[in-house]
């Protein structure tokens, strides 16, 4: 008999050829005849009732002849209004005592909407030993006590939850004849199966109680396997610096260098990284910035230029640009300082001794130049001490400049107009990251075993999750939805690591003692570039070095600041021997909280985090 054929419809019809069933309601019927009396004063639909069912009990009596009376009680507890209480006893064709020793009930059916808090039952049987009677309940996670006493067994179940059903089923010493015409005997032996089958749910249950504590348990593995990591290989280590105050850059680095440790993701640099080069490359001489002549505002300032350069909130992205960072905040914005708070008077431009034009304060324009078209050629010369990326940065330049010179507000409206100049900084940030030689600042084995941890038990949970189902179906084992639920869980854990994992790496990963004072040392000296009254007790004694800390503010995303402190601190007759004076000249003393040059803000990285390669690890933002 398979457990299907056991069921909580018993027969409560004779034209149905099965045992006889009495079935009465105490009070459920009391209730529904109270409902009853109340239906002619109620006029409300009864899907408005809330109801909860309390407890239930069944007590079975099968005598010797087969006849099988049940008598069944329901406790219902309403909240609401309601008119009435409807319930339907079914029995299928199929139903009947078989083998006459084999006694298969369904005592909670699946069809109920709401969950059972507590079940009684009692099945008495026709045997004079209780040692010939053999029994198995059906989820057995249901049963909270069972035990036979005077013939009859006895049970005791927990909370049966909604659309979940509840059996026994009994063996007892065959009825060889029932003298009853609606008791049919079946003389078929069917104890061995009977028992086999109940023998192998057994097993289940077992091996499904082994497997939920070591869901657990390895559950909780799961979550202190990232603090095993951390304290591993996550805590800084400690090193022997004490000075609170830099001077000047480690190592005399590139500012897309300096960029690309401090401020960006796992040695590839943000787009401040970028600018500073172009800025280092004036510095050295290889370009020039100067103020736009008067013949030369019309050329630059195009409606299609201004339109570009409205307020954030009135811009307009093409999907390529959005996909892939704008430049136009990193490039004609100083951080935390847009367009649009600054004055409109302060977009004018008014004209400047010997023949240049000097915007005011606020302006962002200047001209950008190159020198003669020879020494940009591919062949060693003049640039044989420059590297790759910066090499690449000139004939970026010398692309977008007519005449050997462009307007930096043309310059970066060209640059916006395709998918090109992404192209460029993809590769190009792949140039920097070579040369920065990450890996010897910044140790990553501790978020490399996070991650691939995170794959292994984010598949391990799907594959976990398919094979528990497919054994262990919920219905009949309970215990196998608390498995699953624990498996998601694990599973969710696993994917939101692998997602979040550039989100991780300061807290997994660690600066090597070389990378830790070099951080150290870059953050000090951010900090005395910002610092006025540092500036002002250390000053610079030349403006080339003002020059020189300039280009590094870029790189750390402090222009703004640094640009003010220079205003405040330099002699304007020094200032205008600044090879940034077209930029400077913007952060006048009366107006340096207003003032905006050019781009060196650090908010977005240009590398989005899909477009890292697979093998690797998503990015780091050291700040």
């Amino acid at each position: 008999m398979e457990l299907s054929d056991a069921s909580f419809e018993a027969a409560i019809e004779a034209n149905l050829n099965s045992a006889l069933l009495t079935t009465i309601l105490s009070k459920a019927t009391l209730l529904k005849t109270i409902l009853l009396l109340l239906l002619a004063f109620c006029l409300v639909s009864s899907a408005s009732a809330k109801y909860s069912l309390e407890r239930a009990e069944t007590n079975i009596i099968v005598n010797a002849s087969g006849i099988t009376d049940v008598r069944e009680s329901i406790s219902y507890a309403f909240d609401g209004d309601y008119i009435d209480i409807h319930r339907e006893l079914k029995a299928l064709p199929a139903e009947s005592i078989r083998n006459g020793s084999e006694l298969g009930y369904k005592l909670w059916g699946e069809e109920w909407e709401k969950p059972l808090k507590s079940f009684k039952g009692n099945i008495m049987l026709p045997v004079k030993k209780e040692s010939e009677i053999r029994y198995w309940t059906h989820p057995v996670v249901y049963t909270q006590e069972v035990n036979i006493e005077n013939s009859a067994i006895n049970l005791r179940a927990g909370e049966i939850p909604s659309t979940q059903w509840y059996e026994v089923r009994a063996v007892f010493p065959g009825i060889t004849s029932s003298g009853f015409g609606s008791v049919k005997v079946d003389e078929a032996r069917g104890l061995g199966r009977i028992v086999a089958i109940e023998n192998a749910y057994q097993q289940k249950n077992m091996i499904l109680n082994s497997l939920y504590r070591k869901t657990f348990l390895f559950a909780l593995f799961v979550l202190a396997f990232p603090l095993l990591i951390y304290y591993i290989y996550g805590r800084e280590q400690k090193i022997d610096y004490e000075k609170i105050s830099e001077t000047e850059v480690p190592d005399n680095s590139k500012p897309a260098v300096v960029n690309a440790i401090v401020m960006g993701r796992m040695g590839i640099p943000t787009i401040d990284g970028f600018t500073a080069t172009v800025m280092d490359l004036v510095n050295r001489g290889y370009l020039s910035l100067r103020n736009l002549k008067p013949e030369e505002i019309d050329s630059s300032y195009t409606p299609e230029l201004d339109s570009s350069h409205t307020p954030k909130s009135n811009l307009s992205h093409t999907p390529e640009l959005d996909s892939s960072h704008t430049l136009e905040s990193n490039l004609s914005h100083t951080p935390e300082l847009d367009s649009s708070h600054i004055p409109e008077s302060n977009l004018s431009h008014t004209p400047e001794l010997d023949s240049s034009h000097t915007p005011e304060s606020g302006s962002r324009d200047f001209i950008v130049e190159l020198l003669n078209n020879e020494i940009y050629s591919k062949a060693e010369g003049s640039l044989s001490e420059l590297e790759d990326f910066e090499k690449d940065v000139l004939y970026l330049l010398k692309t977008h400049a007519s005449e050997r010179k462009v307007s930096w507000k043309k310059l970066e409206t060209e640059l916006q107009s395709g998918n090109s100049f992404y192209q460029f900084l993809t590769s190009w940030n792949k140039k920097v990251q070579a040369h920065t030689s990450f890996a010897k600042y910044f140790q990553f084995t501790g978020n490399i075993y996070m991650y691939w941890f995170a794959r292994t038990i984010l598949i391990a949970s799907i594959v976990y999750y398919i094979l528990i189902s497919g054994f262990f179906p919920s219905k009949v084992f309970p215990l196998a939805s608390k498995i699953n639920v624990l498996t998601s869980l694990i599973g969710i854990f696993g994917f939101v690591m692998i997602r979040c994992s550039g989100m991780f790496i300061k807290i997994f990963g660690r600066w090597t003692p070389e990378g830790s004072l070099y951080y150290k040392r870059c953050d000090n000296f951010k900090k005395y570039l910002t610092d006025l009254s540092a500036l002002k007790g250390h000053s610079p004694e030349s403006i080339e070095t003002w020059d020189s800390y300039l280009v590094y503010a870029i790189s750390l995303g402090i222009a703004k600041e640094m640009l003010q402190n220079m205003s405040l601190i330099v002699p304007s007759k020094q200032l205008r021997e600044s090879r940034f004076y077209p930029i400077s000249s913007n952060y006048s003393r009366s107006e340096c909280s207003c003032g905006n040059a050019f781009s060196s803000s650090c908010s977005r990285d240009i590398n989005r985090e899909d477009n890292l390669e697979e093998d690797n690890i998503d990015g780091v933002s050291l700040e």
